[in-house]
């Protein structure tokens, strides 16, 4: 039985407008939430000396079954992209202290990034065709309806204000579906196009509690050695390495601790890429041996007034997901941190 060396590790880091009538529209819904998917996002708090920039809060990812067509306008034979448009309803959430971003497809657009003016927004990479045949709405909707499933995150950051202010409103919609040329009726969305809202704003809340976060073992370097590749996977067949999250309290209030295990390669929901042609991932299990999602929030640790310290353990092993190429690997992750 041939065998051949490879060398994996894994570095771990604990880190206006105005619409006319004869404007293009596009009718976009969820087929399961219709008009609107709100989420309430819990009690959130902000340590005062964490860095202006620092997300303070992840999603879960949402996945939106959409259903979108165009309306038998005067730009019925263009094909007409299906965008996010961040704030639709135009408000000012920068007193607030906070910024909200949209994660789609790997990539982080905040608000100060994209916007609700035409083409400005995030494209989706959905399109709903153009119909140069169409004589009526029905024919439309016949042509260009387009039903494609759109997953995304959304994310909130520290964003200018110290300390942080408690938000005056409870709500914000932070995004809105719609075609090529903008808002369809305009912010008050009179076609009812399906809108993304975080709720519970005002659950966000400044602490002068923090948490230092040291990855074990030191500088936070998980590293498998030489493992063979055979026939079969690997030799030995499960390689497994643990490693640790050290948690230091720097306060005496009770506090809970969430994170993200973030990376920017990512095969399906629990492996994290070497390379994207390597044929095999990374997968993180917890102190249950439970499998821990990629890119998705988790509660990690809760304290009590009294406790100034935590360890929580975890393991990292390779998976075959085909057949593993060799040489030398190195994968990159990020612990990001939440408190709540």
């Amino acid at each position: 039985m041939k065998s051949c060396p490879m060398l994996t590790r894994l570095a771990v880091a604990a880190v206006a407008l105005v619409f006319s009538q004869f404007a293009s529209a596009m009718v976009c819904k969820s087929i399961d939430a219709g008009s609107y998917l709100s989420e309430y996002i819990g009690p959130v708090s902000v340590p005062d000396t964490v860095p202006d920039g620092t997300i303070i809060w992840r999603s879960k990812t949402h996945v939106v079954p959409a259903n979108c067509w165009k309306l038998f306008d005067l730009h019925y034979r263009e094909d007409d992209p299906i965008y996010f448009y961040g704030n639709p309803a135009g408000l000012n959430p920068t007193p607030w202290g906070i910024e909200f971003g949209l994660v789609y497809r790997g990539v982080t657009a905040w608000d100060g990034d994209w916007s609700s003016n035409p083409t400005q927004g995030v494209n989706s990479g959905f399109v709903s065709p153009g119909c140069p045949s169409a004589n009526s709405g029905a024919d439309m909707l016949a042509c260009s309806r387009v039903t494609p499933s759109i997953a995304f995150q959304v994310v909130i950051r520290k964003r200018g204000l110290m300390p942080l202010q408690r938000p005056s409103q409870d709500t914000y919609d932070v995004f809105q579906f719609d075609g090529l040329y903008g808002l369809n009726g305009g912010p008050s969305n009179p076609a009812g196009n399906f809108r993304f809202q975080l709720s519970g704003l005002q659950n966000i809340v400044g602490t002068a509690c923090t948490v230092d976060v040291t990855v074990t073992p030191e500088p936070g370097i998980v590293d498998f050695g030489v493992i063979q590749k055979i026939a079969t996977g690997f030799s030995p067949p499960n390689p497994v390495r643990p490693f640790s999250l050290a948690l230091e309290k720097k306060c005496s209030s009770a506090i809970n601790i969430g994170a993200t295990f973030v990376t920017a390669n990512q095969d399906g929901l629990y492996n994290i890429l070497p390379a994207a042609g390597s044929q095999f991932g990374i997968q993180i299990r917890d102190a249950r041996n439970n499998l821990v999602p990629v890119n998705e929030p988790f509660p990690l640790a809760n304290f009590s007034a009294e406790m100034s310290h935590i360890d929580v353990p975890f393991s990292a092993s390779l998976v075959a997901l085909g057949e593993p190429e060799t040489g030398r690997f190195e994968a990159i992750m990020v612990v990001q941190i939440v408190y709540y």
